[in-house]
Formats: structure tokens, sequence, C-alpha cells
């Protein structure tokens, strides 16, 4: 048996589509309530946390994304259980030290910094317990299906698809060739956050394909399914300066733990179009 908290969300439901047996766990936490209620889970899977990187309140942020989870880690820790949690790429905020797990670290959103202040603390748990099993993953910018309830959260190519489908429009942002991030389908993260609980060394790990690719990509290879237009609207005053304009996941701590080949944009789109078209 597992535990995930964030069963219903995006990663989360395609994370538990995966699992044999599992608890879904959610907030609050009171984990001396749960070791009597079940039996010790063979892996935590804490994906549960506010995903907005528009979120202002400090407060909500550090008691879900910072308390909530130290309250796991150490429950954890204490009855030496692999604890898999989500971190974030956005810890990296504008790229200016790249993109290796051990770069400064420089977040632009609250959003950000809570995940940036959880991994500290994990980072910190394991040089005082250099047996325990923490594997933190710093998600890129994931894509998939059950991405609905995101709303303005969404992925580019959820939004995209949304619009091609609907409008028979796409529209980007001008001068969206010059922003490029590392999309990564959300078949390949639940892959990667599965193997985590059985990586060899605990720490943090990317998790994007390595392969970044334009806005402008992303729109084109939807257009090309769909049939749609792609039209330019101006970038919005209030993202200038607080847009990402490149994203890379330097793979290389990653794959010394797992062989794993990525989805191309290309396939992955195409994936989650055919299933939209299933559906």
């Amino acid at each position: 048996m597992y535990l995930v908290t964030g069963a219903d969300g995006f990663i989360g439901s395609h994370l538990c589509e995966r699992l044999n047996s599992y608890v879904a766990y959610d907030e609050p936490f009171e984990t001396d309530k749960l070791e009597k209620q079940l039996e010790l889970p063979k892996a935590v899977f804490h994906l549960g946390a506010i995903s907005s990187t528009a979120e202002r309140n400090t407060q909500e942020l550090a008691r879900l994304n910072i308390l909530s989870s130290c309250e796991l880690l150490e429950w954890c820790v204490k009855h030496a259980i692999p604890f898999v949690y989500a971190s974030s790429a956005s810890v990296y905020g504008l790229g200016n030290n790249g993109f290796s797990e051990d770069a400064p670290l420089t977040p632009i959103n609250y959003y950000a910094i809570s995940k940036a202040s959880f991994d500290m603390f994990a980072l910190q748990k394991l040089k005082d317990n250099p047996d325990a099993k923490i594997f933190g993953l710093r998600y890129f910018n994931v894509y998939g299906s059950n991405e609905g309830h995101k709303g303005d959260m969404a992925s580019p190519v959820h939004k995209f698809t949304n619009q091609a489908t609907t409008t028979g429009e796409i529209k980007v942002f001008e001068g969206s060739e010059n922003y490029v991030r590392d999309f990564i389908s959300v078949e390949d993260v639940v892959d990667i956050t599965l193997a985590a609980k059985d990586f060899k060394e605990s720490g943090i790990y990317n998790v994007g394909t390595g392969d970044p690719r334009s806005f402008l990509d992303v729109a084109r290879i939807i257009s090309d399914h769909t049939g749609a237009k792609i039209i330019e609207i101006p970038f919005p005053d209030h993202l200038k300066g607080k847009y990402q304009a490149f994203t890379k996941s330097n793979n290389t701590k990653l794959l010394e733990m797992c062989d794993h080949t990525f989805l191309t944009l290309e396939e992955g789109i195409a994936r989650y179009i055919d299933g939209l078209e299933r559906e």
C-alpha cells in the first residue's frame, strides 16, 4: 500500500491510475492518528500543495506547502518510509544560475519560495539522517490530460488545444518563439515519480526532458493536428520581467538513477490530442 497526497490533482490522478494499492491522504495531516488507522505504507508520494504561481497568501502557502510537508517528512524519516515529494523548477527563477540541482536558487514568486524553502528543509534533514530515503522531484513544465481544473495555471499545451478545438484559433504572445521551456509529458513524470522511491541515492532531482521548445513550437504542433490558425496577441504588461524566458532540465543526476527515454513534444502532444478525441 502507498500513501498519496494530491490524489485528485493533475499528476496525482495519473499516478494513482498506475498504483495497485494506495490510500489518498490530504490535509489536515495528523500523522499520529494515521499510523493508528493504517499499516505503514511502502512509500509516500507527496504531491498535494498549493500549486498556483500567482498565490499571494503567504500564511496558506507556509501552512500547506511547508508545515504540512514537514509533518509528513518527519513521520517518514521516523518510520524509515521512502518519501517522494513534488518540488518545482520554479525554484530556479529566471534561470540565471543554470538548472543543475546544486545551482543557487532564485525564486521569483511566493509559490516558488515555498518550494525552495521545503527543499532546504529536506536537504538538511538528509544531512542529519544520512540513511533517510527522501527524494525531491523538481518538475519542469508538465502537460497532459486531467488539467482542466487548473484554470489559468494549466499548461500551454492544454490551453492551446482547448482554444484550437473550441474557436479554431490559437492565441500566442508576440515573440513566443523566444520563450523556450522544458515541456514534459505527465506520462514521463509519473514513470520517474514511481521510480524515484527506489533511487539508490536520496536527494533532489530535476524532472524534465532536457530538450526545451518554444511556445510557438507548441502552437504549431497543435495547429498541425487541428488545423487551427495561430494568432499573435500583445505580451501582457503584468507578466513582463516575471516570465521565465528559458528553462532546460539538467538531467545528469537523474539519468544516473534511472534509464528513461522521454517522449518528444510531438509524440506527447499527439498522444494527448488522440486521448481527447477518444473521450
